[in-house]
């Protein structure tokens, strides 16, 4: 199997996985009488809670946990305070918007990843991918401009959010070549975990929600930090960051499938046409990396 088609799949079941995430946190929100502070706090603390005893529980977990930290201390810091930042801007978009909508905006990602691989990186498009790339693009700016779904603030607040993500994906490309994938996320969601935890201490805002909300939310955040970014990160190692992240333009039609199943949102012609731009991008894009690569 040739290194791109690894990279492809990993990115498939990092969508798969973060279709699972933002339904889930969605749920949450909706029903579960919760404030995005505390669903951040509680979703990353209780995970790192439920994962740690695995982590420690054999010597070689503990010399590979200790190496990484002394290896990687730097990219850890800067990948969690980022990806905190981006984390919670996106869990307060879909407070205001939904994760259907919140999900599509947050594709505006591949355009910062795109700026950032071939200014800094030398990454490379075919032509093929390119073209794949608008037109998705172009389903994504008719799902974004549903008139009365999406709040301009929210627009902001996950514009600014696309774009912590983006670059978080930008230096673990560049400096995370040497990182233990499995170890470097255990890290990232621990000061993740602290740096948000202190916020919210800080800010006088720590309240226990209800024991189903609180075990809903850790399964939640397992998948998301572990099991999606163990995906997501691994796929860093064959591809470059503006192909994944164009890629991952797909995720928002699993999104929106199932908002519509689940929460009865409403599925009208725009989403469907922008749904089935996307869908046919992605097609066209997989397509032509057969082709031309």
């Amino acid at each position: 199997m040739d290194t791109k088609a690894t990279g492809y799949k990993l990115l498939f079941g990092n969508v798969a996985v973060l279709t699972i995430f933002y339904l889930g946190i969605d749920f949450v929100l909706r029903y579960g009488d919760i404030s995005v502070l505390q669903a951040m706090s509680w979703g990353w603390g209780s995970a790192m809670i439920v994962a740690t005893p695995f982590f420690l529980s054999r010597a070689q977990f503990r010399q590979k946990l200790i190496h990484e930290w002394k290896t990687q201390k730097s990219l850890i810091f800067e990948t969690a305070f980022f990806t905190v930042l981006a984390g919670g801007l996106l869990v307060w978009g879909i407070e205001k918007a939904g994760s259907g909508p919140s999900v599509l905006l947050e594709n505006l990602q591949p355009i910062f990843a795109t700026m950032l691989g071939v200014m800094f990186l030398k990454e490379r498009f075919t032509k093929g991918e390119a073209l794949s790339g608008v037109i998705m693009l172009g389903g994504i700016f008719l799902i974004a401009n549903l008139r009365g779904e999406v709040p301009p603030i929210a627009v902001l607040g996950l514009t600014i959010s696309s774009f912590f993500y983006a670059f978080h994906s930008f230096i673990f490309k560049q400096y995370g070549a040497t990182a233990d994938v499995l170890y470097f996320i255990y890290w990232r969601g621990l000061v993740g975990a602290i740096l948000i935890n202190i916020f919210v201490l800080a800010a006088g805002k720590f309240t226990i929600p209800s024991w189903d909300v609180l075990a809903l939310l850790a399964v939640i955040y397992l998948v998301g930090i572990f099991v999606a970014r163990y995906f997501f990160f691994h796929a860093h190692r064959y591809l470059g960051i503006a192909k994944i992240h164009i890629f991952l333009l797909l995720q928002p039609v699993g999104v929106l499938v199932g908002t519509f199943l689940f929460f009865n949102d409403p599925m009208g012609w725009q989403k469907l046409l922008g749904a089935g731009l996307i869908l046919g991008g992605g097609y066209f894009f997989m397509k032509s990396r057969k082709v031309e690569g």
